[in-house]
């Protein structure tokens, strides 16, 4: 592909998948800098090292993704979630999580961007990418929201630690801070594995809207009142692993185990504390 037709290309591409994939992606807070990697675009986020002037880089994939059907739901569903990064010169990325502007040597990488979250409907949604349960009827939808962050990340040898702050607005107006750390290394020629572990901390408007249950709320549903305050929201564990077919295909996987911890966990909407979310696809990169 010529380099002006992947200008126009790419822009107008993702602007049509991003959107429903993000939805796929629901109160997955930060994305950033990997995190939950329970993350569709945490399954290609590692399959090509950067690579410094080297124009437009493009991924493309497809695959299932197993989640709950909400943030502390004990039920699951499998949707279909298409995959999208690009990275120009490797300091503008453009994906299914987000728009990020960056700058980085060889141990430190620091930016911002965009992202998009999804929210949580009040039931089950006849949408592939939309993420509801029907025992949240009298709750509300959490209405989605855009998201503006401020990332980091420090490599030390093989380790590579991250951090980032996500404001939202529109949809819930809450605040996210996550921090991580992460190991990829080759297992063989064409095997990357990338085992990581999370913690994420939320403010008290982000857990009200999305743990809490308001008077109004508990009389039009099934559950009791419960004031949801800020705190340590979540940590997780996973294992990312590409795995890659010839120059340009690869298959990726991406699995996490999360624990629900502090007022997130004592929510009577969350009847698991344990989340696992798999994510599996067959990708392209040119």
């Amino acid at each position: 592909m010529k380099p002006f037709t992947k200008i126009l290309f790419i822009p107008a591409l993702l602007a049509t998948v991003c959107m429903q994939a993000n939805e796929a992606r629901a109160q997955d807070g930060m994305t950033a800098s990997g995190n939950t990697a329970t993350e569709a675009h945490a399954t290609v986020e590692e399959h090509t090292p950067a690579s410094k002037n080297e124009g437009w880089r493009v991924m493309l994939g497809a695959g299932p993704y197993v989640r709950p059907t909400y943030e502390g739901s004990d039920r699951y569903s499998v949707v279909p979630v298409p995959v999208i990064n690009a990275t120009y010169n490797d300091m503008l990325s453009i994906s299914t999580g987000g728009l990020n502007v960056y700058w980085h040597d060889d141990h430190v990488r620091l930016g911002a961007g965009l992202s998009y979250q999804g929210g949580r409907k009040e039931s089950k949604s006849g949408s592939f990418f939309s993420r509801g349960d029907d025992r949240l009827i009298g709750m509300g939808n959490v209405n989605a929201a855009l998201g503006v962050r401020a990332f980091g990340s420090y490599s030390i040898e093989h380790v590579k630690l991250s951090a980032a702050v996500t404001q939202f607005t529109g949809g819930n107006h809450g605040l996210l801070v996550d921090v991580g750390a992460s190991l990829p290394f080759k297992a063989t020629d064409r095997l990357i594995l990338k085992p990581h572990v999370n913690a994420t901390w939320a403010n008290g408007t982000y857990m009200q809207t999305f743990y809490g249950v308001t008077t109004v709320q508990a009389a039009n549903s099934r559950f009791t009142r419960f004031n949801a305050g800020a705190g340590l929201k979540d940590v997780s564990i996973g294992l990312n692993a590409n795995y890659g077919l010839d120059q340009n295909w690869f298959l990726a996987i991406n699995a996490d185990a999360k624990r629900l911890t502090g007022d997130a966990a004592r929510s009577p909407i969350s009847l698991s504390n344990t989340q696992i979310t798999v994510m599996s696809m067959l990708g392209y990169q040119f």
